[in-house]
């Protein structure tokens, strides 16, 4: 019996060179290809698959919120994580919300089939580039807990960047959906990091989800 795989990517030249791929291995169909959170949150709970490649950056709904909805209703769907995030708090959270496997897109297809079939299994699967990051974790870290907490030291507008920079959007994105330009949004990203004096996105990820700038839940 193949395994059924149901692809939800906003790139439609993406899902097409994935949906070749796979279909290369003899045990894996795929069954449909979504290009929104919406889209695969409904094809989800109605086509029968196996499992769910799931990117994180989605335009309407995030990944992790995607995922969380799609659980509701099948909570023992294998879902593997197909993304270019290689932020450990993105990595974490996806684990802790239930998905099975996290591989990045820069990784090679064999990579990615291991990942579908472990999961598939009932296992779980980490991007060798991300395996180590299990082993040191931003949670409940004191240099973190003393990082967050400072909204107030963010203007309005940076708050808002800062939410949409954690849900992984480019800056030529925030530009188009807040209307000012990628310079500014670039200017309000140097902003903050200096303001909260994080050292990275990994940092910025954790402290707007920390501080609800980006609910995945």
């Amino acid at each position: 019996m193949s395994i059924r795989v149901l692809i939800a990517d906003d790139h439609a030249v993406f899902r097409s060179g994935l949906k070749v791929l796979l279909e290369k291995e003899t045990d894996i169909i795929v069954v449909g290809e979504t290009g929104t959170g919406l889209e695969t949150i409904k094809a989800a709970a109605q086509m029968p698959l196996d499992v769910l490649l799931l990117d994180i950056s989605l335009p309407d709904i995030p990944g992790p919120r995607v995922a969380v909805e799609v659980f509701k209703d099948r909570p023992h769907l294998a879902v593997v994580v197909l993304t270019m995030h290689e932020d450990e708090y993105y990595l974490q959270e996806m684990l802790k919300i239930g998905v099975r496997a996290y591989v990045l897109k820069k990784s090679s297809g064999t990579d990615l089939v291991q990942a579908i079939r472990a999961a598939y299994r009932g296992e779980s699967y980490l991007d060798p580039a991300m395996a180590s990051n299990v082993i040191s974790s931003y949670v409940g870290s004191s240099n973190n807990k003393r990082k967050t907490g400072r909204l107030e030291l963010l203007t309005r507008r940076e708050q808002e960047v800062c939410g949409l920079l954690a849900f992984g959007n480019t800056n030529g994105e925030i530009a188009g959906k807040l209307s000012i330009s990628e310079r500014t949004v670039e200017s309000h990203r140097v902003n903050i990091l200096s303001k909260l004096e994080l050292k990275g996105r990994a940092e910025l990820v954790r402290f707007a989800i920390d501080n609800g700038l980006a609910k995945f839940t």
